[in-house]
């Protein structure tokens, strides 16, 4: 059995001791809510922050060296079932002996509330979307817990941090009788470079290819890319799209695929690989009906591959001018506007360039600098 606790830093005299719980580390192997706790324990020690990290069983890939990994599909399904109930109970009892120690912040991965009536230390939560809300009649009505359980820790935190001002509004809206002071908006970073050399992407066999990256859940609107991209296809013979992680594509998927099955691919790929894609697509399209933040757009840029997405929530924040933009709603000027990209290679150029400007604007170090100071702020208040 793994160590309990990871101390990031063996350090008694740090100014300041912050805990991280299990939750994300057990919900995620990849994504970016793990990867943002990750790049904060990793860079708050070098400000003086004793971090510790409590989790049973890690399955989180960033969080591998730090804590070892845990393979969770070793078992069978039913085994694996009994696996996740018995350590999320594990883990909920060792977090609460844990928050008896003097720590300065506790900074919980989610919204499980389980803590809530047995710590009453200084408590700091981070509110990456307000996606369950907004759409809790629609993509989102089953699930009710979520949206409860990040109401008793909004309810309960000493400070809240937002990961942009669109989130930041989104949360005064639905939570009006809020006090504004006691939110931070601070952005991500970028995690992920260009190769120093360009290399091919070879799961495209040299054809010019559209790149959609990550989960394709209802509000990611997918199925509305793939219309526009039907357009797009039947003018452009050589060109295919290819679709990089969330998962094989579903029956109702290939449905509208249809008959382009033979130029819309599906494969999971590596974080190399990933740069890869990037960096050798036409444009890279995002046309999600709501981001909190949006750090797919952070990894065009950084790769140099033009970005086209929507116009609305927090992704005209993150992407400024570096971006053609187009009405998630509307499939026509979705089509049209990466129809237009990919066959302007100046503008494409511009845009590359732009993104590597903007990207400028988020630094994973800027975060952990910004974030200790709210940590700083709380214990003051």
């Amino acid at each position: 059995m793994q160590n309990d606790i990871i101390k990031t830093q063996q350090n008694i005299t740090a100014s300041l001791s912050v805990f991280y719980d299990f939750q994300m580390l057990r919900a995620q192997k990849y994504g970016g809510i793990s990867r943002y706790f990750f790049e904060l324990a990793s860079r708050l020690p070098m400000y003086d922050v004793n971090v510790n990290v409590a989790c049973l069983h890690n399955y989180n890939y960033y969080f591998k060296d730090m804590l070892g990994l845990y393979d969770i599909n070793k078992s069978c399904r039913i085994a694996r079932a009994v696996e996740r109930r018995l350590f999320s109970r594990l883990n909920k009892a060792m977090a609460l002996i844990e928050l008896k120690k003097k720590h300065d912040i506790f900074h919980p991965t989610y919204y499980d509330p389980y803590f809530i009536g047995h710590y009453s230390g200084k408590l700091v939560i981070t509110i990456h979307d307000m996606i369950y809300e907004k759409y809790a009649d629609t993509y989102f009505h089953r699930d009710t817990a979520t949206i409860e359980n990040k109401r008793r820790n909004i309810l309960a935190a000493d400070r809240i941090i937002a990961v942009s001002q669109s989130t930041k509004r989104d949360l005064l809206y639905y939570y009006p009788d809020l006090d504004e002071q006691k939110i931070s908006v601070i952005y991500h970073g970028a995690s992920m470079s260009a190769h120093e050399e360009k290399r091919n992407f070879s799961r495209v066999e040299g054809k010019p290819y559209i790149l959609f990256v990550g989960a394709r859940w209802v509000y990611k609107n997918f199925i509305r890319f793939i219309m526009a991209i039907r357009q797009i296809l039947d003018k452009n013979k050589d060109i295919n799209v290819f679709c990089a992680g969330g998962g094989e594509f579903t029956r109702e998927e290939l449905g509208f695929i249809g008959e382009y099955r033979t130029r819309v691919f599906q494969a999971g790929l590596s974080d190399d690989e990933l740069v890869d894609a990037y960096s050798n697509a036409l444009c890279f399209v995002f046309p999600s009906e709501y981001e909190g933040f949006g750090i797919p757009i952070l990894e065009a840029f950084a790769c140099g591959c033009p970005v086209v997405c929507s116009d609305v929530s927090s992704l005209p924040e993150v992407a400024g001018d570096a971006a053609e933009y187009f009405d998630p709603l509307s499939i026509d000027d979705m089509a049209d506007k990466i129809s237009a990209l990919i066959h302007n290679d100046s503008r494409r150029e511009e845009l590359k360039r732009k993104g590597r400007e903007r990207l400028k604007l988020f630094d994973w170090d800027k975060t952990a600098r910004e974030t200790l100071e709210c940590y700083r702020r709380c214990l003051n208040d």
